[in-house]
């Protein structure tokens, strides 16, 4: 019996070769990945440690900055704040009845400098409650139809999102428009210039895990030291008296509209709303009122918006004028 034929090569000598020589490769151990798992996890462990600690010592010196610009403004801003605070929380209690100082009726706060602040009552009830809804605190009818002062129109400015975007001496106002700060002075304006005081904002600092984050609290304590703070500060120590408006719920069946916030709303409608004005020098109250009015205005518009609006405006300048009445002016009938 002839001896079998060898198995025929098929391809290329030299690809036949390469197949054979690569089956020969060493294999490689096992202990040579795990020996480059550890130094990948050391360099990871190495690398992290680095970065935190770039991460701290940035922290730190955010945090310093902070401390330095509490301790030069805080004297002058915080027990301002405090007693506005305090004077708020404590109107929101029970209401002890209307009140006029005896010589409200002959000073002339109205004209001079002061602080303004409208609010839901149930807003009114703690210190972090009212930070929270000053944001949406805005100058509206009544303070225009109340103060003295000759404010300009706040939308004639250019646009604006921050103060150094404006001329010398104006502001980036309420409404995000340039202008001269208008009288009484909104406090929801001198909150968001302090922000970098607040406990929130430290909280944020401490918080923040990644550079991208510390990048943007510091620009933003930047935008409030050299910006917003000098111009809030000079604002809120120039002022004299402090003037708070609080919503109450209207009564049971009043179809209150969906319009902004809750003491937007109400402005809309007939409801109770409590007035008081301070005397900020002489830490004392020089009115305080309470009212329920709702002005006569037919039907200006069929547009739902601008009719809330109109009677929003309205409601508000006819609350100034019973402020006015019960100051006896003589200018209102």
């Amino acid at each position: 019996m002839a001896p079998p034929e060898p198995p025929r090569q098929r391809g290329l000598q030299a690809v036949e070769q390469d197949k054979i020589a690569r089956k020969g490769f060493p294999k490689i151990p096992p202990r040579f990945w795990l020996w480059v798992f550890s130094v990948l996890a050391v360099w990871a462990i190495i690398y992290w440690k680095y970065t935190q600690g770039q991460l701290e010592s940035w922290r730190a010196r955010i945090m310093a900055r902070q401390r330095a610009v509490a301790a030069e403004l805080g004297p002058r801003f915080t027990p301002l704040r405090d007693l506005i605070e305090s004077w708020v929380v404590e109107a929101s209690g029970a209401y002890p009845g209307d009140f006029v100082d005896p010589e409200a009726p002959k000073s002339d706060f109205r004209s001079r400098p002061g602080v303004y602040l409208r609010l839901f009552i149930d807003d009114a009830r703690t210190v972090d409650s009212i930070r929270k809804a000053s944001i949406d605190s805005l100058r509206d009818g009544f303070t225009s139809c109340l103060t003295r002062a000759n404010n300009p129109d706040p939308y004639a400015g250019p646009a604006c999102r921050f103060n150094h975007e404006c001329p010398a001496g104006q502001h980036c106002n309420e409404v995000s428009h340039c202008s001269i700060a208008a009288q009484p002075y909104n406090l929801r304006v001198a909150y968001r210039a302090t922000r970098v005081l607040s406990e929130e904002w430290v909280r944020d600092v401490r918080e923040a895990g990644n550079d991208m984050r510390l990048r943007l609290l510091e620009r933003d304590m930047d935008v409030a030291v050299h910006d917003d703070i000098p111009v809030a500060i000079d604002l809120i120590v120039r002022a004299q008296y402090f003037l708070l408006v609080l919503d109450e719920p209207a009564a049971p069946g009043v179809q209150v509209p969906e319009a902004g916030t809750q003491s937007e709303a109400l402005q809309t409608v007939e409801h109770p709303t409590r007035v008081f004005a301070y005397d900020i020098k002489h830490h004392k109250p020089l009115l305080r009122m309470r009212d329920a009015v709702l002005a006569d205005i037919g039907t200006p518009t069929t547009d739902p918006k601008t009719a809330a609006a109109v009677r929003r405006q309205a409601n508000n300048c006819a609350l100034a004028l019973s402020v006015r009445k019960m100051l006896g002016d003589e200018g209102v009938q």
